[in-house]
């Protein structure tokens, strides 16, 4: 027996040498083959990381930037597959990130552009431009955004006039500076509050309109600078500067924007970068205003835009409290999702935080979380959908806020309660809203 097995043994080697042999005999580069194998062990390290970014990117803005499409198909079946629990740590973590963000929108949305009722190549339908505007498409993105380039000029929303005395403006925004090579060039965005819309600038250096208004410079190259110029008819009035790290970076910010009378506040991400409580001058008409001073040589190169997408202008000082608690309900339109999911934005953080507040401030208070979302895409879809974010609405306030889970229910009614037309973007952003309802 053992001899058999001696025998088995010893052939298996033979055939194991042979097999050794005929491999250097057809010149196998061994050393190659490890090198190869290294760089492609690096490649795929890389491309893991690059994917991260680009996941926590499609998290803050719906989708901005395509991911690398992965070459097997198991691959991107297992990416469709991540767990919830992954994606409650992802949004965890962007919440903990937004921790004092206090913005508020609005209660009555007036206005929003997402551009998809406009052609790639276009000035958008209602705004006015003294430069180059147009509607740019970005791969992977669910809407459009408007291209603002042209040297020294202005882009007005036309249907942003004579704003009341409280409203808030808020707006996703990329500024591309990433081919600019000469920090002496003239850089600068601007994001305006003005008496007439149509106002030119006395000096090209300050920036400033003619009339009565604040602005807010942003350079980002190289001082990574918001730099505030409050003035009436002209004449400065304030001039302060605060800095941002995150325009250094070609990614998205959330820009927010609010008035209550005089008082001004702006937040980039999750930062308030200014609160000006005599920051807005009193004036009888306000308007929106952005504006581009980019010198001649980078604009000719093409060197420096900015974009926007996703603006909504909404009137009103919510008074949540009073709302909830002597009405009954509260309707808000401030808890945004990604575009198609129950993934909450980051930015409704404001708004979770004043509700949550409210109910741990009254803890026998029960309420129902009602979802409901415009007539976009098909029924029985959106009465899912409902559903899910009115559940994930419930889950954010329990985890995040430390509310009473056993005090709160969730429901979706999805299109079938619209409080607006689903005919023009404004009517269906009033119609996606979340409503706590006393029970």
């Amino acid at each position: 027996m053992k001899t058999k097995t001696a025998i088995l043994t010893n052939f298996f080697i033979l055939i194991f040498l042979f097999n050794l042999h005929g491999a250097f005999a057809q010149n196998i580069d061994v050393k190659n083959k490890a090198k190869n194998a290294t760089t492609n062990k690096v490649d795929k390290k890389v491309d893991e990381t690059i994917d991260k970014g680009l996941d926590k990117i499609e998290k803050g803005i719906g989708g901005l930037f395509k991911k690398k499409e992965k070459s097997n198909k198991e691959e991107r079946n297992e990416e469709n597959r991540k767990s919830q629990k992954q994606d409650v740590e992802e949004q965890e973590y962007s919440f903990t990130a937004y921790n004092k963000f206090d913005f508020i929108p609005g209660e009555k949305i007036l206005a929003f552009d997402d551009f998809k009722q406009d052609n790639p190549g276009d000035l958008p339908a209602k705004w006015n431009s003294t430069g180059t505007a147009e509607i740019a498409k970005i791969s992977g993105s669910e809407f459009n955004w408007v291209q603002f380039s042209g040297g020294e000029a202005y882009f007005s929303p036309q249907y942003i006039s004579k704003m009341p005395d409280n409203f808030t403006v808020d707006f996703d925004m990329i500024i591309n500076y990433s081919k600019v090579e000469y920090a002496y060039y003239q850089l600068k965005f601007g994001i305006e509050i003005i008496s007439s819309a149509t106002a030119k600038a006395q000096n090209e250096n300050a920036n400033v309109s003619a009339n009565t208004g604040i602005t807010f410079n942003i350079t980002p190259f190289p001082y990574k600078e918001i730099y505030a110029v409050s003035y009436i008819k002209g004449e400065t009035q304030l001039e302060t500067k605060a800095q941002f790290e995150g325009l250094s970076s070609p990614k998205p910010i959330h820009v927010s924007l609010m008035r209550q009378q005089q008082r001004i506040k702006i937040y980039f991400n999750n930062k308030k970068v200014y609160d000006l409580p005599q920051g807005l001058p009193i004036a009888q008409n306000y308007y929106l205003r952005f504006s581009t001073l980019i010198d001649e040589w980078n604009d000719k190169q093409n060197m420096a835009k900015m974009y926007i997408s996703n603006l909504r202008y909404a009137a009103g000082k919510p008074d949540m409290r009073n709302k909830l608690l002597t009405d009954g309900k509260l309707v808000t339109r401030g808890i945004l999702f990604d575009p198609g999911s129950a993934v909450i934005k980051p930015e409704s953080a404001g708004v979770l935080k004043e509700i949550a507040g409210i109910l741990n401030d009254n803890k026998t208070l029960r309420v129902k979380i009602v979802g409901h979302t415009d007539s976009d895409g098909d029924n029985a879809k959106n009465q899912l959908l409902s559903e899910q974010r009115a559940m994930a609405i419930k889950s954010i306030l329990v985890e995040q806020y430390g509310v009473n889970e056993d005090y709160m229910t969730a429901e979706g009614k999805g299109e079938t309660q619209p409080v607006d037309v689903n005919t023009s973007a404004a009517g269906k952003a009033n119609n996606r809203r979340v409503e706590f309802i006393k029970i």
